[in-house]
């Protein structure tokens, strides 16, 4: 009788372990304690599961705020459930103590206790253990920034939801996709999937539970609007969203919060705010022996420090948050520690070790990037894809395979009434089934082949992309040293040189980064990337004075390499040329870009400024200054030509020319 009520206590407190109150934890205790008492003295047998579990649930009711009392009893009940071979208890006290291991950065311990819980799992079998498990292992990986087996294991995950009908499971999953997406910037996506599992939650009834994954989700919805630089809306989340871990005594997710809201009042320039909010968040992770959160909390309090002029203390905490992230192999937070230092020590001006941190980081930022990664993620996303395609098509073939047996039912009736014209019916269906048999070959062959192209496809372009973003890398670190070589110079008119040839890289520089990050491997999104270029300019020649008015006239506009690079570095010259001699220093100026088609090769390009216009001995056949002769020398490169005027207030330089790609097509 005492046993059977054990028994009901602890499947009660199992399933409200989410609590975690001192009262459950006392409870417990107690019935631990009880069946201690109980085991001594006699051999343990299967009923001791019962002991098992209540371990695993006091483990449990540990788990977010005490990692070592977690630890502590998930290890006993593993111990025990391996001695009466009690698999599904194994499973358990294996993601628990993953768990503990996640949250306190050992991604790579935690990896080694949920493949033991998934193998369990496939033996029991329990579907239920086996996707959560999935689930946890997908979170481990998405730490280490190893994207394909997270997507395999997420997605593994999500189907086993799916199959159950767990709708809060779906969610947790959907949470962890949008994690995944987010890694990689792809912020529209992200938002997508967030909202759709926050639109799902609201559709059931309001528990403990589900109140704790929705604040989840729109803790990760307030990162998604710190990544896009919107500050304010973070906040206003993040606010809503500390409140509850701390109801629920959820402290590595209250650390998180906190760290966030910090790195916001960061952006907004509230010091001493920012630096309250990361000291509780270093407090916190420090508590849980999270390392990955206590690296990156110093890396943010070095940010702090930076932006108050303290250096020094800067240095060394981003040098002991680094030292952290190196310890557990999070890639990304060591590559944001080399960045920040880096930047650090330029300012200090130890330029040898400013140089040393940069190299760090292109180093970092590549493996991150590398084109292997990226084409085995791509791989996996078409291979789910593919098996989605063929589980339909088998659907529709076991629909056609049971009407041929409907159909052949019915002719064997006929075939007693009839038995020469059922002969001949008979001779005709063989030689249907062969024809069809004949074409599902051909079919097959043909799909074979489909897939061998696509795939060559994927892997061209997955390579295009990687070379250009290795040529943006190499023109970024050579802007990045002829940088640190001006800041050595005094000579203005040499200074104003280095800037020239700087602004002309970068230039260059960001049609490689708009090839790399376009749909369209092959054009280049020209408006998109004449802001980008026009924010650099402004900032190199206004700093954060902003004075002149830049407005940008294109209509979806879109250019392969050949064309794009000549027209960039012309825009460069001529938005340079209005910035240095054009616009009044001390008036608030106008420039206008504007590109119109006038056929489907032929274009125009127009750059107005409002100041103080030509010389009157301007002639576009005798220009005096490099930046002009090289936009003469473009202009006739793109097969057009180049004319500047002044009327009024205004002057206009145009450029005509062609898109080489199109004129090279009609020319053939």
């Amino acid at each position: 009788m005492v046993q059977k009520v054990i028994i009901v206590f602890c499947l009660l407190l199992l399933s409200q372990v989410h609590s975690q109150d001192l009262a459950t934890i006392d409870s417990l205790q107690q019935v631990v304690g009880q069946q201690q008492r109980q085991q001594n003295g006699r051999e343990l047998t299967l009923s001791d599961s019962v002991a098992v579990k209540t371990r695993n649930a006091l483990a449990r009711a540990y788990r977010d705020f005490e990692p070592d009392q977690c630890t502590l009893h998930a290890s006993k009940a593993l111990a025990l459930a391996k001695k009466i071979n009690y698999l599904h208890g194994q499973a358990f006290s294996h993601c628990l103590l993953g768990n503990v291991q996640n949250n306190k950065g050992n991604f790579n311990l935690g990896i080694a206790h949920f493949q033991q819980a998934i193998a369990l799992c496939r033996r029991i079998p329990h579907q239920l253990l086996l996707a959560d498990s999935q689930l946890l292992l997908g979170q481990s990986y998405l730490y280490l920034n190893n994207f394909p087996e997270a997507l395999k294991s997420i997605q593994a995950a999500l189907s086993g939801y799916e199959k159950l009908g767990k709708t809060i499971h779906i969610c947790r999953a959907l949470n962890n996709l949008g994690i995944l997406y987010m890694k990689q910037d792809k912020h529209d996506e992200v938002l997508r999937i967030y909202f759709k599992a926050l639109a799902i939650l609201k559709t059931k009834p309001k528990t403990e539970e589900s109140e704790l994954l929705a604040n989840t989700i729109n803790g990760n919805v307030a990162h998604v609007y710190s990544e896009q630089h919107k500050p304010r809306q973070a906040l206003e989340i993040l606010l809503r969203c500390l409140p509850v871990d701390l109801k629920f005594n959820r402290l590595n997710s209250a650390g998180l919060h906190y760290q966030a809201i910090g790195t916001n009042y960061l952006e907004l320039g509230e010091n001493q705010k920012a630096f309250d909010a990361l000291t509780k968040a270093l407090d916190l992770f420090d508590k849980m022996n999270n390392k990955s959160g206590q690296g990156d909390a110093l890396r943010y309090l070095g940010q702090f420090y930076a932006k108050t002029n303290n250096f020094p203390k800067a240095i060394d905490f981003t040098k002991k948050g680094l030292a952290l992230s190196t310890q557990i192999g999070e890639l990304e937070s060591i590559k944001f520690g080399y960045e920040n230092l880096a930047n650090l020590y330029a300012k200090s001006g130890k330029f040898d070790l400013a140089y040393e941190s940069h190299v760090a980081y292109k180093k970092y930022s590549d493996s991150i990037l590398n084109s292997e990664t990226s084409k085995k993620l791509i791989q996996l996303q078409l291979t789910n894809e593919f098996e989605k395609k063929e589980a339909a098509i088998k659907k529709e073939q076991a629909r056609k395979d049971a009407l041929r047996n409907i159909a052949e039912r019915k002719e064997k009736k006929i075939k007693y009434i009839v038995l020469t014209s059922m002969f001949l019916l008979s001779l005709l269906t063989i030689g249907i089934y062969r024809n069809l048999k004949n074409h599902q070959k051909q079919r097959r062959i043909i799909q074979k082949q489909k897939e061998l192209i696509e795939a060559s496809l994927t892997e061209k372009e997955t390579l295009l992309r990687e070379i250009h973003h290795r040529v943006k890398n190499n023109l970024q670190i050579i802007s990045s040293l002829l940088n640190m070589q001006a800041e050595e110079i005094s000579d203005p008119a040499v200074l104003a040189s280095i800037q020239e040839g700087q602004s002309r890289v970068q230039a260059m520089s960001l049609i490689h980064q708009n090839l790399y990050q376009s749909e369209q491997i092959n054009k280049v999104d020209v408006e998109n990337y004449l802001k980008e270029l026009v924010d650099y300019l402004s900032e190199m020649f206004e700093g954060g004075a902003k004075k002149t008015i830049v407005t940008i006239e294109t209509l979806d506009i879109r250019f392969d390499f050949d064309t794009a690079i000549p027209l960039g570095l012309i825009v460069n010259e001529l938005v340079s040329n209005a910035f240095k001699y054009g616009l009044e220093p001390k008036s608030k100026g106008s420039i206008t870009i504007s590109i119109r088609a006038m056929s489907n090769i032929d274009y125009e390009l127009k750059v107005t400024n409002n100041g103080k216009g030509l010389p009157a001995d301007f002639d576009t056949t005798n220009l005096k200054t490099l930046g002009l002769r090289l936009v003469s020398i473009l202009s006739k490169q793109l097969r057009g030509g180049f004319s500047a005027e002044t009327v009024g207030t205004q002057t206009t330089f145009t450029v005509c020319f062609k898109d080489i790609k199109a004129h090279n097509t009609a020319m053939d």
